[in-house]
């Protein structure tokens, strides 16, 4: 189950990696046998932005009882910032749940980075969730100075989320992340689903760790596994 929509251009990734991976894993005979909730964004951010965090996790517990009502086994929610409102939401929903803050703090640790940096939207970079999950298993965050949070934040939610992808914003990025490797990072977490599509491996000399990614794989071994 995917709650998905946060924006579309991210979630239609998710529909190819899990069928690729799932095709990688048990034969291609196979497809992934996924449900979708593909929310409106408007929506999202509308009830974000209300000052009562009740509405915002009242609305996504709502979407993943969807999810439940149509037979889900588990669910993932397809965004990195919308993690922040998990821990109250995914309780309410009683499904499994596949976090992809967890994963990517886990894979992280895997590859012996003790110091990595952080992308994604203002709610990602300024809040505590992804950076705790790190912190946990030992790894320190180093995020972007707040001029470069209003402009990472800015191309996500200008351009990436509706699919608009350019080499121009593509260098800002890069010189974003050349930043963080002047402070010592090892590697830089693309914490929104959405950068995967404007940063890629070998853009850069630095590890990446691709969020949308890792989120599909964990989703693919553990509907294998468990």
């Amino acid at each position: 189950g995917l709650i998905g929509g946060i924006g579309w251009a991210s979630t239609l990734e998710y529909y190819r990696l899990l069928n690729e991976m799932l095709v990688a894993r048990i034969g291609p005979a196979h497809s992934a046998r996924i449900m979708l909730v593909s929310i409106d964004q408007a929506d999202f951010v509308a009830h974000a932005a209300q000052a009562d965090s009740h509405a915002i996790e009242q609305f996504l517990v709502k979407e993943g009882q969807r999810l439940q009502g149509m037979g889900a086994d588990f669910f993932l929610l397809c965004a990195n910032g919308a993690h922040r409102f998990a821990p109250a939401v995914v309780p309410r929903i009683g499904l499994p749940f596949i976090s992809i803050v967890e994963e990517t703090a886990k894979r992280v640790q895997q590859s012996g980075v003790r110091k990595v940096g952080l992308l994604g939207v203002k709610q990602t970079m300024a809040g505590r969730f992804s950076h705790d999950a790190l912190e946990r298993l030992g790894i320190a965050t180093v995020k972007p100075d707040a001029a470069d949070q209003e402009v990472v934040h800015d191309i996500i939610y200008k351009e990436l989320v509706q699919n608009i992808v350019t080499d121009a914003s593509r260098n800002i990025f890069l010189g974003i992340i050349e930043k963080l490797r002047l402070q010592g990072v090892q590697g830089v977490i693309l914490g929104c689903t959405e950068i995967p599509l404007l940063v890629k491996f070998g853009d850069i000399d630095l590890l990446l760790f691709d969020t949308t990614e890792i989120h599909c794989e964990a989703a693919v071994a553990f509907a294998i596994e468990d």
